[in-house]
């Protein structure tokens, strides 16, 4: 019971910073599109090596707030070009999935696996059971980054396969949005090869989803797909009152 106050005041505070951190940004007046640009102007007053260093911290700490991965992923290939910017979001993108999937787990305490019934409960364990190819498949259809991270560690799913899930499923997306943010940098030749090949790595990952999807246990993965038809469970029922009858 303490236990649970203790996490319920936690995630308290956490979602007023939350609010509050939003708030600030409101009264800023700062769209979110011009985030990268003005991101890409503050990290650039820093050396190479403080820049990538402050860049993954701020990757790494940014489900606190929930802002948007994307562009923070987007000004990587700004600042530090497409290559070196794939390698800092790689770090920084795994940190920052890992990062919140604990403290899911941490507040949450794997919410659906402790339901001792129902439909949830049995797509829990469904989904434990096929974590890997379930966390592939969230990270190549490009499911919203943080809800992925915060709802899988609500399940009791091992972080194992959350983290192997994730550091597979993110790259297409991850190379694409750097090489589209690369491609606006100064000093890169071949800006129109650079954007062709964000492309190319945003479509490579919907049809590796398509293609996992056919070869995986699809059924499984429902909420519900466990419990029998409706037509069986009657058929059940009239069975057993006609043995009971004789």
């Amino acid at each position: 019971m303490a236990s649970r106050l203790i996490r319920t005041f936690l995630a308290a505070i956490w979602i007023s910073l939350a609010v509050v951190a939003w708030m600030n940004w409101a009264d800023r007046n700062i769209e979110l599109q011009d985030v990268p640009d003005l991101l890409g102007e503050w990290l650039s007053t820093f050396g190479l090596a403080r820049a990538a260093l402050i860049y993954v911290v701020l990757y790494t700490v940014r489900p606190l707030i929930l802002f948007p991965a994307t562009l923070l992923t987007i000004a990587s290939g700004l600042v530090f070009g497409p290559w070196l910017g794939i390698l800092l979001t790689i770090v920084g993108e795994n940190a920052s999935a890992n990062f919140a999937f604990r403290i899911s787990r941490g507040l949450g305490g794997g919410w659906v696996g402790d339901l001792e019934r129902g439909r949830l409960r049995r797509w829990n364990e469904k989904i434990r059971e096929n974590a890997l190819t379930s966390v592939l498949l969230m990270r190549l259809l490009y499911l919203p980054f943080d809800a992925v991270n915060y709802g899988c560690g609500l399940t009791s799913m091992r972080q194992r396969d959350f983290f192997l899930g994730t550091a597979l499923g993110i790259m297409p997306g991850l190379i694409s949005f750097v090489l589209l943010g690369g491609s606006g940098a100064s000093g890169i030749e071949h800006r129109a090869w650079i954007f062709g090949a964000a492309v190319v790595f945003f479509v490579l990952g919907l049809i590796i989803a398509r293609r996992l999807r056919r070869g995986s246990p699809e059924d499984d993965l429902q909420p519900g797909s466990s419990d029998p038809p409706a037509h069986e469970t009657t058929d059940q029922a009239v069975s057993d009152r006609e043995s009971a009858a004789s």
